[in-house]
């Protein structure tokens, strides 16, 4: 999961919507600021986490 400092708060982007969304973050002028592994955050673009694990 990323973390992207923007003008309304830091956001958790997954690993998906931050390479389909590129170029949104990008024109918002969102800023990476760090990765972290942790299946309890959850997307603000999708609502997912990063990976399904199956059982």
């Amino acid at each position: 999961m990323h973390l992207f400092e923007t003008k309304d708060g830091d956001r958790w982007v997954c690993i998906t919507c931050a390479e389909e969304k590129k170029e949104l973050i990008e024109e918002n002028g969102w800023e990476w600021i760090l990765d972290r592994d942790d299946m309890v955050l959850r997307c603000v673009l999708c609502g997912h986490p990063d990976y399904d694990i199956e059982d």
